[in-house]
């Protein structure tokens, strides 16, 4: 997650010190979680970026979303691990190894599975896919999808998305010969 803050803008709470820490009170913290939530949304979002490793960007000088230089400030793994769990809960995250593991290794949904799920689909069915087998692999970094906003889309993220589109009824998979990439998509006509 080493980016530069070069074109994102960050909101004013960001230059905010209190940010940082924990705070004691309900209704604070409660403000402060709807905060940070917002900001990785936006900020995962705006760098197309869908997993954070809380070690990582914990660590200093790793991440300016998590740390404002200036202010000589960073927010502690055990926060973050707290609002990640919180945002589990409103399902705009997913930890990596289930809710039972580390939570060290989020995923995060600043665009949900079935939302994914339905821009492939329309990509598939604009398209002439219908009856067509594609591998994972093509629909998320083949030549045909370029364009797309699910381009490079994280793996772990669009089966979920392609598991959404076979629960609809638009996609069967086909275990593919080795990996994940190699599984294979089958789109169905829309009507």
């Amino acid at each position: 997650m080493a980016t530069t803050s070069k074109d994102f803008k960050f909101p004013s709470v960001h230059n905010f010190p209190p940010f940082y820490t924990r705070q004691p009170t309900d209704s604070s913290w409660e403000s402060q979680l709807n905060q940070w939530s917002e900001l990785i949304l936006s900020y995962c979002r705006h760098y197309n970026i869908f997993r954070i490793d809380l070690h990582e960007v914990t660590a200093p000088g790793v991440s300016p979303l998590f740390e404002n230089a200036k202010l000589k400030r960073r927010l502690s793994f055990e926060t973050l691990q707290e609002i990640l769990d919180e945002m589990v809960q409103r399902g705009n995250a997913e930890w990596e190894d289930g809710p039972k593991g580390s939570k060290e290794q989020a995923i995060i949904y600043w665009r949900k599975p079935a939302d994914w799920a339905s821009l492939i689909w329309t990509w598939a069915d604009q398209n002439g896919m219908s009856n067509n087998i594609l591998t994972v692999y093509e629909i998320a970094n083949g030549d045909l999808v370029e364009d797309q906003p699910f381009y490079e889309l994280d793996q772990f993220i669009l089966l979920k998305a392609l598991n959404v589109l076979v629960k609809r009824g638009n996609a069967q998979l086909f275990k593919g010969s080795s990996d994940d990439e190699s599984m294979g998509v089958k789109f169905f006509n829309s009507s």
